[in-house]
Order: C-alpha cells, then sequence, then structure tokens
C-alpha cells in the first residue's frame, strides 16, 4: 500500500513539474518530426525503437520526481536578473557556475555527435534534448531568479488563481483546448525562409527571444495580475510562435546532428 501511495503521489508531483504541459511537448516533438531527413529519422529510431519523439519528449519531466533524478532540475531553464542588455543576459547565462538549459542543450548535442558515447547515454540524451529545446522556448523558462522563473508571481486566469509560470506552463495551452497532433498540424506553418531564419539563428537568441517576451508578461503581471479571456487572445499567437520554432529548430539541430 505504501508502495502505491509513493507512486501516485510520485505521478503527480511530475505531472505539476511538466513544463509546456505533455500537449505542449509533444506538439513540439510532432514538428520536429515533420522536418526530418529520413537519413535522421533512421537515426533516431535505431535510438528508440518503437518511441517517437512525441512519446519521449516529457521524459525529463517525468523524471524528475525520482531522486536518483532530482539533481537535473536546474536542467529545465536558465534564471537571471531583470532587464538586461543582450551583451549582459548571455554574458551571465555563459558564466552561471550552475547547470542550466543553455549549457545542457550544447552538452546533449555533444554526447550524440561523440561515438565514444554509448548507445544508452545517447538515448539520454536525445530524450534530454527533445525536452530541453522545448523548454527553452517556453518564456517563463528563461526568467528571473527572484521569483523562481515567475513561480511566485500570483496571477487570475480563467476563474482560477494560479502563477504566471504557470500559466505560460499549461493553462494557456489548456485554454486552446487542441490536441497535440491537432496543435501541430495547426502551427506547423513555417515558410522555407522562415525555416531557414530559425534554425541559423544561434541557441542564445533562441533563448534570448524567451527572455525579451518573459520580460513583457512579466510587465503585464505587475500592471493588473488577473487576467481574462482577452489576455488569451492576445497572447494566443505568442503561444503559436514559440511552440512552432521550438519544433522547427529541434528539427535543425537532429538534422545536423544525424544528417549533416
Amino acid at each position: 500500500m505504501k508502495k502505491y501511495i509513493f507512486t501516485c503521489f510520485a505521478v503527480i508531483v511530475a505531472a505539476c513539474l511538466i513544463s509546456w504541459g505533455v500537449i505542449g511537448h509533444r506538439a513540439v516533438a510532432k514538428i520536429a518530426e515533420n522536418h526530418l531527413t529520413p537519413k535522421t529519422k533512421e537515426a533516431i529510431k535505431d535510438l528508440l525503437g518503437r518511441e517517437t519523439l512525441p512519446d519521449v519528449s516529457t521524459w525529463a519531466d517525468e523524471i524528475r520526481s525520482d531522486p536518483n533524478y532530482k539533481y537535473t532540475g536546474a536542467w529545465h531553464y536558465v534564471n537571471v536578473s531583470a532587464g538586461l542588455t543582450f551583451e549582459q543576459f548571455a554574458n551571465a547565462v555563459k558564466t552561471m557556475p550552475e547547470d542550466n538549459v543553455y549549457k545542457m542543450v550544447i552538452r546533449c548535442e555533444l554526447d550524440l555527435k561523440n561515438p565514444a558515447k554509448t548507445k544508452r547515454d545517447k538515448v539520454m540524451a536525445l530524450k534530454f534534448l527533445v525536452h530541453f529545446i522545448g523548454d527553452l522556448h517556453q518564456p517563463m523558462h528563461v526568467s528571473h531568479v527572484d521569483d523562481k522563473g515567475g513561480n511566485n508571481i500570483s496571477i487570475w486566469f480563467n476563474g482560477a488563481d494560479g502563477n504566471l509560470h504557470g500559466l505560460w506552463d499549461s493553462d494557456l495551452i489548456d485554454r486552446d483546448g487542441l490536441s497535440y497532433e491537432k496543435m501541430a498540424a495547426t502551427y506547423d506553418t513555417a515558410t522555407p525562409e522562415q525555416i531557414q531564419k530559425w534554425q541559423s539563428d544561434s541557441l542564445m537568441i533562441w533563448i534570448w527571444e524567451s527572455y525579451q517576451i518573459a520580460e513583457i508578461l512579466y510587465s503585464e503581471a505587475a500592471d493588473n495580475p488577473k487576467f481574462d479571456h482577452d489576455y488569451y487572445q492576445n497572447h494566443l499567437s505568442t503561444l503559436h510562435s514559440r511552440i512552432e520554432k521550438g519544433g522547427i529548430r529541434l528539427a535543425g539541430v537532429l538534422n545536423n546532428i544525424f544528417d549533416k
């Protein structure tokens, strides 16, 4: 009975920690699948077997309830001070003594390219990479250190109390009401020119985009933390863009690794 209770508790905790929500992360991964080369698809199949990118996209969140993986918590985000210029931001991210999502994406890429790594190492690196590229496109995963990435910013949305981080993790996606397949089909509309541009942007630019959006979200919450339907409508295009860019850029990273 105790084991059953612990298992249920662990599942609940994991669900509470999932960024972008299951639907959001799977939508990012599904969009990425749409843009993989045949050679990359084959390499991923060799690593994952019957699992797909959407299947493994939330693995990095699910294992966080396991004490053996507690240390990975800080890998999902990067929190810095408010009001930074790009140069200040880039320096803060790179010189941060602890690991963060920027550093971990680079590490995962290196592991997947390293012929000395075992298949097990590469499977874990791939699962982490799929998740982290989704994470860093969620604006509140690149936000302020003093309020724990918006977790300490109270808001009201859709008839319930919450916090700014949770609003962007899952509340807006839940309000959208789409399955991850439908979300991917609806959001995946980039032109070849956009795809080329988004994939050629540097990793630092990817997270800088999220930081700039987060600065606006903080300002709005400070002005009035009671959000209504207009908030959802006004930010729906941003939600779409971050998920679409996450998927397109994930595909670019994977194609560069497996089909350079």
